[in-house]
């Protein structure tokens, strides 16, 4: 390696020239690329260390340089830092773009799955009674009165045989059980108007 030191620097071009420690040595041309892995940019005054290369036509460059006593940083961190130099840039790279495209409509579909699945718990619960609730519950079973009181609705009518003519399951039994030449029974069971009424 050879040692040198910054002498001019254009930074809006990206290039400048090294005056090397070497007796009668020429100022050497050196390219901002060759110090793109530095931790800064390179300032007049710099010590820079680096090789020296002949061009096709027939000039030297300063290659494989680095600036003395500045950090060198790893290849993947020169690239994050030109993306973070550039913040109105919408461009992401592959990768990132990949994953946000899957990453997205998998959460999506999580949050669907999960209002459905409450949503089909709510529908499904078995509701659980406790005491309480039995005790405010109201049962109206019949009793033997209101039987009574529901036979003595209904009396015989002369001509009414037929299912077609009664209005109820409740009259059509008290006709079979109570009235003459009846036609409601016909499979004898006691259950008259299967078909209409007493389903």
């Amino acid at each position: 390696m050879e040692n040198g030191i910054l002498v001019r620097w254009q930074d809006e071009k990206g290039f400048g020239f090294i005056k090397p420690e070497a007796a009668n040595g020429k100022d050497l041309f050196i390219h901002i690329s060759e110090l793109k892995h530095m931790a800064r940019k390179p300032q007049v005054g710099d010590a820079i260390q680096y090789r020296t290369q002949q061009q096709a036509d027939g000039k030297f460059k300063a290659i494989n340089a680095s600036i003395e006593g500045v950090a060198v940083i790893s290849a993947s961190a020169t690239t994050r830092r030109k993306n973070n130099s550039n913040p109105g840039s919408k461009s992401q790279s592959p990768k990132t773009r990949s994953s946000s495209v899957i990453l997205i409509p998998l959460i999506v579909c999580l949050a669907l799955a999960a209002i459905g699945f409450k949503r089909y718990e709510a529908l499904t619960a078995t509701p659980v009674l406790t005491n309480e609730n039995v005790e405010q519950m109201s049962f109206n079973l019949p009793t033997q009165n209101s039987a009574l009181h529901s036979k003595q609705n209904f009396h015989c009518e002369t001509g009414k045989e037929y299912c077609s003519q009664m209005r109820s399951c409740a009259e059509a039994t008290f006709y079979i059980n109570n009235c003459p030449n009846t036609k409601m029974d016909g499979n004898h069971d006691g259950v008259p108007c299967e078909r209409q009424w007493c389903q």
